[in-house]
């Protein structure tokens, strides 16, 4: 076993992708990548680590969900003036 992983942001958080700019609000969190490998493959373009946090996010504005890796995101910067 790894050691033990802590998540930089919890639920309910406000924060912005940092590749794709868009904003959303946490509704979930994974302690290590939760989907399949096939997923991975064909969606993490970038092929963020899978034993660092991902994240649930509601894509603010669009009404859909997304999985992203922490390494992607940062705080929203309209809260953070």
């Amino acid at each position: 076993m790894g050691k033990a992983r802590k998540a930089k942001y919890c639920i309910g958080q406000l924060i912005q992708h940092k590749l794709f700019d868009y904003r959303g609000i946490i509704i979930s969190v994974d302690l290590e990548f939760q989907s399949t490998d096939e997923w991975y493959d064909a969606v993490a373009k970038t092929r963020p680590p899978k034993d660092e946090p991902w994240y649930h996010v509601l894509v603010h504005q669009k009404g859909h969900q997304t999985y992203v890796a922490e390494q992607n995101l940062k705080p929203d910067p309209a809260i953070h003036n």
